[in-house]
């Protein structure tokens, strides 16, 4: 039995699409199955899904849009200093580049400010306000931050600096004291959709001061969008439809200049967006200023955009580097934070980049299904900072505002948030969180789940089908790639894949669909082949030398029978994975019990398992029925080692016998080292048979060896060869190699089951 990561949440949609509806929209089955297990069923919702151009709504609807274009204009007409306040990641780059861009078209005299994560940090800085009110700025517009600005924000307007914020992060008990607040969740007004991103807010207000915004911003939303994780849904999915067919049809030289250094020359997709752009645009505010990745996004000359991207290169390369080293150090410390059942993760360290840390944060999620948080200790300034990440059961706003006053300052939703606390705050939080988490649980389930949007059959996959589904793109957020079941597919073959054998590849199916589960290659010492599993999945097309096939990429499997494992033929059997508690090895005789999970076959087992490895071959089938009887078992690993086999030398003839017996009588005695090859010829058999043959007559008393000479024992009593202990053993040890070792696989596991379900 292999046991899934997750609980599957399979739905089973009824057929609520009519046929006028799917003729209309020319909707393939499995493409209807999808749009009515995401309850997408209605004609206009199906029509705006469809259409680029989806629903997009009033700017002037959201949250004192009126009040801040008013304000704005006035600084333009009065030439005041305007600074743009932006954030470090990828949407405050890109809600800054919008912002200032279209400030600039209006003849604004407009500066910008990115703060710096690590002498700064997230937000609203009161020495950097104080520095724009040095230089004579009249007017701040924060983008993609200043929601809980509340004490930068009333310092600045007390010294007659105007700010007005434009944010879509989570709003807290009370609004900051700005002039204007531009958010889409802003709880007097009632704007139609509440998860746009900090771009999508900077674009909604270039909407409102230009009359027709560059279509170049649609490219730069939908980045930001999509970096940032936001509900991919509703407005979100227009802006994103729009600014993907703007990014291919009149790619911007930075985009270019990006794309060059990844060696990407494909089409730009959702994809490319959250797996190249966003995380380059990431990584440089993630170890230094994230100045560089804005002047990238505002230049127009190719040239001046290769050099800014070769830079940015430079950042992602060493990013990933500090990740990986601080991931497996973090990775050593959750595990014995799980051990003394933590249900909330609290990883702190010395040394440890805090650009990276919401990035490892997510990977120890992925990991251990836990909210995490991740703190760099810095001793100089006395505090730790990082990062947080959750899980969908639980609010990771909702849970540290529960312990704010354990923390000096934080922010963000549902799923992040990053923060700062004193050192000696950190141990106090992790135990009042594992608290909190305590009582969740006694009302949620922390199970980690995946949604399956449907049950497909192996016929459904075929590159038409996968075609179709493209379709629907983008796919993200509260818009998933759907997730398909496979139940019962035959798996054909397994193969550990990629640098270290990290990765799995099966072959699945009468088709021999390809598949792929990264990060599972361990998995393939589980799946033998003709070993029925269950998959959930989502599809893709594979391209190689122009050849085009259907894949299957897994996001988990399960087995709930029986299984049997073929590894009579395969190296580093000993490698199984799981507890070694859980596993029993069975070996030939008592003097192989190495430790207390060893047992020799026939021999009484206690103690419950679910895994069963057959070392060695029995000595009898019966042993092996004996020890089959008794046992419970998930998963049985056949690798029966043995040092020789003799079930094709087979038994000797009786005739033989009689021959051997006669040429030693006739000859009185024989001494082996001399005459045994004479003997050997003479019987027509191996010298290994001729010793096996000698050992019968031994045991039987016929004979007696004293140092090589063999005689005649003239005190013997008659007695039947097949008495022999011996000849019984050599028959058992041809039965077992017969059913073991050649006998039709398939035919053995039928053979083996049969022999469990007696018990």
């Amino acid at each position: 039995m292999i046991k899934s990561k997750y609980a599957w949440d399979i739905k089973h949609p009824e057929s609520k699409i009519t046929d006028d509806i799917a003729s209309k929209y020319k909707l393939t089955p499995i493409v209807k199955k999808i749009l009515e297990s995401k309850g997408l069923t209605d004609a206009n919702t199906i029509e705006s899904l469809l259409s680029d151009d989806g629903v997009l709504h009033n700017p002037m609807a959201m949250s004192d849009m009126q009040k801040a274009v008013e304000r704005i204009n006035l600084a333009i007409d009065q030439n005041q200093k305007i600074l743009v306040y932006g954030d470090y990641d990828a949407d405050g780059v890109t809600s800054t580049t919008i912002l200032v861009t279209a400030l600039r078209e209006l003849g604004a005299h407009v500066g910008w400010y990115i703060p710096n994560r690590f002498t700064e940090g997230y937000g609203p800085n009161e020495m950097a306000f104080k520095n724009a009110y040095d230089e004579g700025v009249s007017l701040i517009i924060t983008v993609d931050n200043g929601i809980q600005g509340h004490k930068e924000i009333e310092m600045i307007q007390e010294l007659g600096v105007d700010v007005i914020v434009t944010d879509h992060h989570e709003i807290g008990e009370t609004l900051p004291n700005a002039f204007a607040i531009v958010h889409p969740m802003h709880p007097d007004f009632d704007y139609p959709f509440k998860y746009l991103c900090g771009a999508g807010v900077a674009y909604k207000l270039t909407q409102s001061l230009l009359e027709q915004p560059p279509v170049s911003f649609l490219g730069l939303v939908a980045i930001g969008t999509i970096a940032d994780l936001v509900s991919l849904t509703d407005e979100n999915r227009t802006l994103v439809k729009q600014g993907l067919n703007v990014l291919n049809d009149h790619c911007p030289p930075a985009i270019k200049a990006l794309l060059k250094q990844a060696d990407y020359n494909d089409e730009i997709n959702e994809e490319t967006i959250g797996f190249i752009i966003g995380p380059r645009l990431n990584a440089v505010g993630r170890l230094e200023d994230a100045t560089l990745a804005a002047e990238l996004l505002m230049c127009d000359n190719e040239e001046e955009a290769e050099f800014y991207a070769d830079q940015v290169e430079f950042f992602n390369q060493e990013r990933k580097d500090i990740v990986a080293q601080i991931t497996e150090e973090a990775l050593q410390v959750a595990e014995e934070q799980v051990q003394n059942g933590n249900k909330f993760l609290v990883l702190a360290q010395a040394d440890w980049h805090e650009g990276v840390l919401g990035i490892v944060a997510s990977k120890i999620v992925e990991t251990y299904a836990l909210p995490t948080l991740i703190l760099n200790i810095d001793e100089a300034q006395q505090h730790a900072k990082g990062s947080a990440r959750s899980i969908e059961q639980v609010s990771m706003f909702e849970i540290l505002t529960e312990h704010a006053s354990l923390i000096d300052k934080f922010g963000g939703h549902h799923m992040a948030a990053g923060m700062t606390l004193a050192i000696e705050n950190v141990e106090p939080l992790r135990q009042a969180l594992n608290a909190s988490m305590a009582e969740i649980e006694q009302t949620t389930s922390l199970e980690p789940r995946k949604h399956v949007d449907t049950t497909i059959e192996e016929s459904e996959i075929t590159l038409k089908n996968i075609q179709d589904i493209q379709r629907l793109r983008p796919f993200g957020s509260d818009f998933t790639s759907p997730c398909f079941e496979l139940e019962d597919v035959i798996v054909q073959q397994a193969k550990a894949i990629g640098q270290d054998k990290k990765h799995l590849k099966l072959t699945m199916g009468e088709e021999k669909l390809q598949a792929i589960f990264w990060q599972n290659g361990h998995l393939v010492q589980e799946l033998g082949d003709g070993q029925p599993i269950n998959v959930i999945g989502t599809l893709q097309i594979n391209e190689w030398n122009g050849f085009q096939s259907p894949q299957f990429m897994i996001q988990d499997l399960a087995n709930n029978s029986l299984q049997i494992l073929d590894y009579r033929s395969k190296s580093k059997v000993n490698q199984f994975q799981g507890d070694e508690a859980d596993i029993a090895y069975l070996v030939h005789q008592s003097s192989d019990k190495v430790a207390d999970n060893y047992y020799v076959y026939g021999e009484t087992i206690e103690q419950d398992y679910n895994k069963y490895v057959l070392r060695d071959l029995p000595k009898s089938i019966n042993h092996l029925k004996n020890t089959l009887k008794s046992i419970n078992v998930s998963q049985i690993y056949l690798v029966l080692n043995h040092e020789r086999s003799v079930y094709f030398e087979g038994m000797p003839k009786m005739e033989t016998f009689k021959n051997c017996f006669k040429a030693i009588a006739s000859k009185g005695q024989i001494n082996l080292a001399k005459d045994g090859m004479h003997l050997c010829q003479f019987l027509n058999v191996e010298p290994t048979m001729l010793k096996f043959i000698l050992k019968v007559f031994m045991d039987l008393d016929f004979i007696k060896d004293e140092n090589g000479i063999i005689s005649m024992n003239q005190t013997s009593t008659k007695r039947e060869i097949e008495s022999s202990k011996y000849y019984q053993g050599r028959l058992d040890r041809i039965a077992v190699e017969k059913l073991m070792l050649y006998e039709d696989f398939s035919n053995l596991k039928q053979w083996i089951k049969a022999e469990l379900k007696d018990n």
